[in-house]
């Protein structure tokens, strides 16, 4: 079986809504070994991480759904060969049900949508706390509850986290 060896390199930066104390420029690379015939759903494509990880799989000839919240950034993958993609909000059960209804195989999940909250615990609302479980915990549980019964047995499904558990954020609540 040809397998997908391939390193995605990427610039994260913040992504999310609000002042950072320290902008982020962390180099991610990641290796990746799938067959090259898979049928693939992507989370969090439009930017960053997911966006580096969807041009890869598709260069190396992966049918790749690529999805994300941010619908104008998503359509700019939408030239790319091998891409679809979808807008979906991961933290929208009704949204993940309807589209694992319209999907018959799926050989890769590789979720990627986090938010990271910026300050302390003590700066976090908790409507900002609720935000972040839900998008990077309750997603998660979603799509693969709702996707694994697509999946044939033996494939592997990768979930990404953040990195600040090794490099926190320079507000994180170390610094209290």
């Amino acid at each position: 079986m040809l397998q997908l060896q391939d390193r995605i390199s990427s610039i994260v930066g913040c992504h999310c809504p609000g002042p950072c104390a320290k902008p982020l420029n962390t180099r991610v690379q990641l290796k990746l070994q799938v067959p090259l015939w898979v049928d693939l759903i992507l989370t969090a494509a439009a930017q960053g991480i997911g966006r580096a990880a969807a041009l890869a799989f598709a260069r190396k000839g992966a049918k790749v759904i690529a999805t994300d919240i941010n619908e104008s950034k998503l359509q700019e993958l939408e030239e790319y060969p091998g891409i679809q993609i979808r807008t979906l909000d991961v933290t929208k059960k009704k949204q993940i049900d309807q589209f694992a209804s319209e999907i018959e195989r799926l050989d890769v999940l590789f979720n990627v949508a986090g938010f990271v909250h910026h300050g302390t615990i003590l700066d976090c609302e908790e409507k900002d706390w609720n935000f972040s479980m839900n998008l990077n915990v309750r997603s998660m549980y979603l799509m693969i509850k709702a996707f694994l019964p697509k999946s044939p047995s033996g494939y592997r499904w990768s979930c990404l986290c953040s990195h600040k558990w090794r490099q926190p954020l320079p507000t994180s609540t170390e610094d209290l």
